[in-house]
């Protein structure tokens, strides 16, 4: 779709974002899947690998064998059967050391934000190019700065607190920024987990913002009225 094209350059130019924003659309048996596009053949490592590839240009529409992170797969809505998949999470994430007692774990895991299970199919993650409607969840890659502006861009009209509810360390690309804005409507960032970042390979600097797509347009608005305050800190930082 043109406009998507064009609003996710501007953002990309107006914010200097090394990675392009990136759509997700779940799919369900009862959705046609889009016609012009295949199936993706690539195995990847995890869903949140797939938003970095996508951020550089690269198009997957993937079915559940495809995705590789059965935690991914499991907060998606892939998984009939997820307790199996949660249970080998919870011990991972104790074994691997990031937490104290699997006490600890299971409740950074079991507690996070799920879609239905069963219920997906198949997952569009793609350029906004890609996409002929508005993509279910956008998803920005960013610096610290980046993603500084992308917060005021959301809260331009309204002002007060965000609430930026996080995972815990875990789940951070599925359940933080694709779930949560997709069930509840609201903005969030991560800053992932070990697990998502060895498989991501994300920058050290970078964290990730999901926002529902019906808040695009608004985000791409109040960035663009922004450009006094944009500037100003461009200036600044270019003069120091």
């Amino acid at each position: 779709m043109q406009d998507l094209l064009k609003i996710g350059q501007d953002i990309v130019e107006r914010l200097s974002l090394q990675h392009g924003p990136v759509g997700v659309t779940l799919y369900t048996d009862r959705d046609p899947l889009p016609p012009e596009i295949p199936f993706s053949g690539k195995e990847l490592k995890s869903y949140c690998q797939a938003l970095i590839l996508a951020g550089a240009g690269d198009s997957f529409l993937l079915e559940r064998e495809k995705m590789g992170c059965k935690l991914g797969t499991s907060v998606l809505g892939f998984e009939d059967d997820m307790d199996g998949y949660l249970d080998d999470g919870v011990l991972e994430k104790y074994g691997v050391g990031l937490f104290g007692t699997e006490e600890a774990s299971s409740e950074t895991i079991l507690k996070s934000t799920y879609l239905a299970k069963g219920k997906t199919r198949a997952a569009l993650i793609a350029p906004l190019s890609i996409f002929e409607q508005i993509p279910q969840v956008v998803i920005f890659t960013a610096n610290s700065e980046q993603v500084m502006w992308l917060l005021y861009a959301v809260n331009y009209q309204k002002g007060g607190l965000i609430n930026l509810p996080q995972s815990g360390g875990a789940l951070g690309g599925c359940s933080d920024i694709t779930a949560l804005p997709l069930l509840k409507g609201i903005p969030n960032i991560t800053f992932l987990g070990l697990g998502c970042r060895l498989k991501s390979a994300i920058g050290p600097g970078h964290l990730m913002m999901g926002i529902n797509g019906s808040d695009l347009a608004m985000v791409h608005t109040h960035i663009v009225e922004m450009a006094k305050p944009i500037a100003m800190l461009n200036r600044q930082q270019a003069s120091s």
